[in-house]
């Protein structure tokens, strides 16, 4: 990793990486993407720790797909299967064993559960100083309080535009090579290079319950149906989702909260309640 250097326009997890929800689901339809998650759990819940000393948040709660038809219970047995080949536990579950796992679950409208133990949730901004912290002692440099401000890019004698440099307020860097990983800011750095990022920034609500009793220790929920999931945080739930018609903001990459550097979301009730009316009939 010697000669990465990773360029911070304001802090290390002061945009958005400090509220997502830090969920790991092992398992996907695509096999290349099981193996990609495989490994992700093994940075996060061994190797970051032993490296760095540091933590980073990991809780192994397990994870539950629910299924609320037949159609969707024969995805989850596919991904079950699929699973096997990879070396990743998972169990389907009927209603009653699903309501056995996890008892203050309505279980009444349900086909069964796909039931993954391994999985679990991280905490987002520790694993980002652990990422960071393990790159440093690498030889990796991070840069914060850096924005970058342009791209350099030049085209060789076959017509392929190539990066040259980046630029930013302190200076330029010379590079070949550049990793776009600035989230919801992507698209404006990939103009900088010419390059259209196909990626666009929408409202998204989520609730957190007061403590509940008897939630310690259950598995994180994903309805794929409803677009809806329940983390559990301490003992109580994050409950977000997605609406059918989301709320786009086109100028999300313009806006900031000031020092912070953040992005500044205002929900709106109405989409609020939408989101959770799925989420409370599990309830």
């Amino acid at each position: 990793m010697s000669g990465a250097v990773l360029l911070e326009r304001e802090r290390l997890t002061s945009g958005t990486t400090w509220h997502t929800a830090g969920l790991l689901w092992q398992l996907r339809p695509s096999d290349v993407e099981v193996e990609l998650l495989a490994h992700t759990r093994r940075v996060v819940s061994r190797e970051l720790e032993e490296e760095t000393g540091l933590h980073t948040g990991w809780i192994q709660n397990g994870g539950l797909f629910i299924a609320s038809n037949r159609q969707r219970l024969d995805e989850y047995k596919r991904l079950m299967s699929l699973g096997k080949a990879y070396g990743v536990e998972s169990h389907v579950l009927s209603p009653a064993e699903t309501k056995t796992l996890y008892p203050l679950m309505n279980v009444d409208d349900l086909y069964g559960t796909l039931y993954v133990p391994h999985d679990g949730t991280m905490d987002p901004a520790g694993t980002c100083s652990t990422l960071a912290r393990a790159a440093s002692a690498r030889g990796a440099q991070v840069i914060e309080n850096c924005p970058v401000t342009g791209i350099r890019v030049w085209t060789d004698d076959f017509g392929v535009r190539r990066v040259a440099g980046v630029e930013t307020q302190h200076g330029s860097i010379q590079t070949p090579c550049v990793v776009n990983c600035a989230g919801v800011w992507a698209s404006a750095v990939g103009r900088m290079a010419g390059v259209k990022v196909p990626l666009v920034a929408m409202h998204h609500a989520y609730v957190v319950t007061e403590r509940i009793e008897g939630i310690q220790n259950m598995p994180n929920v994903r309805d794929h149906d409803a677009s809806v999931y329940l983390r559990l945080q301490g003992d109580a739930l994050s409950v977000g989702g997605y609406e059918a018609n989301p709320i786009f903001w086109e100028e999300a990459v313009k806006s900031r909260t000031g020092a912070a550097g953040g992005l500044c979301l205002k929900t709106s009730t109405v989409k609020g309640c939408t989101v959770c009316s799925d989420d409370l009939r599990r309830a």
